[in-house]
């Protein structure tokens, strides 16, 4: 359930914005299948670029997708959920969501081609 989003019109930024809700409040870009099937080669690489620790096989810096904090904020019960999903320019969109607490903003390019959600880059 979202935080703070109204009722939308389907189209097609309207499942891009699900999907990107979906992705984040269910973890699933923790999900290497799910990043292998909706993630360019491009940003997987990036991804696993940006890793920073010794690992044996393929890992992936999945916390690109959230705020980047490792424990909850003080008193906030570890709440996670998305608080808007927008446009921005082109295939850009922008996420704010709440992070176990902390309050966050990302980026992300991401198309729906064919059928098939692809996410490009995410800052």
């Amino acid at each position: 359930v979202l935080c703070n989003v109204g009722a939308q019109d389907k189209n097609q930024n309207d499942d891009i914005r699900y999907f990107i809700t979906r992705m984040y409040e269910g973890k699933l870009y923790e999900n290497y299948d799910f990043l292998q099937t909706h993630c360019s080669a491009e940003l997987l690489k990036k991804l696993q670029d940006t890793y920073p620790y010794d690992a044996n096989g393929v890992v992936y810096a999945t916390w690109l997708f959230r705020s980047g904090q490792q424990d909850s904020k003080p008193e906030s019960n570890g709440k996670s959920c998305m608080v808007e999903v927008k446009t921005d320019n082109g295939d850009w969109y922008i996420y704010r969501g709440i992070d176990m607490g902390w309050e966050f903003t990302k980026r992300i390019k991401i198309s729906n081609k064919n059928d098939k959600i692809v996410i490009f880059d995410i800052k």
